[in-house]
């Protein structure tokens, strides 16, 4: 018997754009169904131990990201979610890299085999739009984005995107680039700055 919940919808903010040497300060995990139910959620702030860098962008501080937990800690919980799912980004190579540089950090493996990138894939649907970025998606299909750039919310409005975006690329009769981890792009780990 199929379980019904085949994706799993991430995203991180991250310390900087850099996964070689920026950490992950807050990861969202949602297994969905391709309608858009979520199922389960997994949502933390982490510690990084470096400066949490744009904070203009994600609000976060090292303050409040005292007392969190690391990467290491979280593992054991985000590895059973990932395990025989679809991992599902918008820009999916950015996330997958940060995940696979804390998971490398911590001599932990990512159970994760395939990758759906949403903005690949809506690169692809030809939906007339000046702007494929999350918000101007959310905007298209009428999905409330109550904060950008949070962790949380914008994997919520990514399972809500999902069902749409799966709906267009199947009346366009478009395939899902579906990739293999593998693919996606290296990880070239560094010390932080």
């Amino acid at each position: 018997m199929t379980r019904p919940t085949e994706f799993v919808v991430i995203d991180v903010e991250t310390s900087g754009f850099d996964p070689g040497c920026a950490r992950v300060l807050s990861l969202a995990a949602l297994t969905a169904t391709a309608d858009g139910t979520v199922v389960d959620c997994m949502h933390t702030l982490l510690n990084p131990g470096v400066d949490p860098g744009p904070t203009d962008i994600h609000g976060l501080t090292a303050p409040m990201l005292d007392g969190y937990p690391d990467f290491a800690d979280i593992t054991a919980q985000l590895v059973p979610i990932l395990r025989d799912r679809i991992l599902v980004a918008h820009n999916a190579g950015f996330d997958y890299a940060f995940l696979a540089a804390e998971a490398h950090r911590c001599d932990t493996e990512l159970p994760v085999t395939n990758a759906l990138c949403t903005l690949d894939l809506a690169s692809r649907l030809d939906l007339g739009l000046d702007s494929l970025s999350l918000a101007a998606l959310a905007a298209h299909f009428g999905v409330a984005q109550a904060r950008p750039h949070d962790a949380l919310d914008d994997a919520r409005v990514l399972a809500e995107l999902l069902p749409h975006l799966l709906r267009c690329a199947t009346q366009r009769g478009i395939a899902l680039p579906i990739r293999a981890a593998a693919t996606l792009p290296p990880v070239l780990l560094r010390s932080a700055a």
